[in-house]
């Protein structure tokens, strides 16, 4: 017998680990989820809002990741190519492979917490600075989300940077490379890590890059209700200035998939 009142929707509870695995298979609906929950009710103060979205445990999970192979790449890249700049600094100033001996045990000393500690930074820091630039963005585009809206997209999006670093592991073990080959630098064997060429085409047109560029786009235009054209354009300009700096940036490129 019917009471008089309508049946209400069940509310879905925040469910980080599905999203992780949503972001990658299914997007728009798994965004959708995950902005209705950034202004959930304040469990103790009913004027407040809460975000429970859990933003910053995929932020774990890429980190994690990343320490992973930062703890392959201190030993078996990073300190032989210490190895190599140092003794060349030594040896022009006039010093012996002994000297070249307590320079490396001092670096290698700091080689692996400095590895690990920055990884954590980096990821964190990559984080506000592009939720923070695309929701600058995306409100002169007339975008009705928040900054927790901009914040839960991003950090969910960063987990296509997490699968494109366990792809590329393999590679960088069999190669012995910080920088694996997954794009279009592939096509054009000639280039050197050091050439602008190279470093606009690795950072830029990485097949991970696009994946999660494409993953940004659907999510932005589920957190802040702008079309996809809209949401696009945002991507588009944040993906050009991103392109831009890391190519002109000294020494070889550097990508967010490591």
């Amino acid at each position: 017998m019917s009471n008089g009142t309508e049946p209400t929707a069940a509310v879905q509870k925040p469910n980080p680990w599905g999203w992780m695995f949503g972001v990658i298979v299914d997007p728009a609906n798994t965004f959708t989820q995950i902005v209705s929950h950034t202004a959930d009710p304040h469990p103790t103060d009913p004027a407040k809002t809460k975000d429970t979205t859990k933003w910053w445990l995929p932020l774990i999970v890429v980190a994690l990741v990343a320490m992973v192979i930062a703890i392959w790449m201190v030993p078996n890249i990073i300190i032989p190519m210490q190895r190599e700049v140092i003794s060349e600094m030594v040896f022009e100033q006039g010093g012996t492979q002994a000297d070249v001996d307590r320079a490396m045990s001092m670096a290698s000393g700091f080689a692996m917490p400095s590895a690990i500690i920055g990884v954590f930074i980096q990821t964190f820091l990559m984080l506000f600075i592009v939720a923070g630039v695309l929701h600058l963005l995306v409100k002169m585009f007339g975008g009705k989300g928040t900054f927790r809206d901009g914040r839960a997209v991003v950090a969910y999006s960063m987990i296509v940077s997490a699968v494109g670093s366990l792809v590329k592991f393999p590679i960088m073990i069999s190669k012995k490379t910080m920088m694996p080959e997954v794009g279009p630098t592939l096509f054009f064997p000639s280039l050197e890590p050091s050439d602008r060429l190279f470093k606009l085409l690795y950072m830029g047109f990485d097949i991970f890059t696009i994946w999660w560029l494409i993953v940004l786009i659907v999510g932005l235009a589920a957190g802040y209700r702008v079309s996809r054209g809209k949401s696009a354009a945002v991507v588009i300009i944040l993906w050009v200035l991103m392109t831009v700096i890391m190519s002109f940036t000294p020494g070889g490129p550097f990508g967010m998939q490591g």
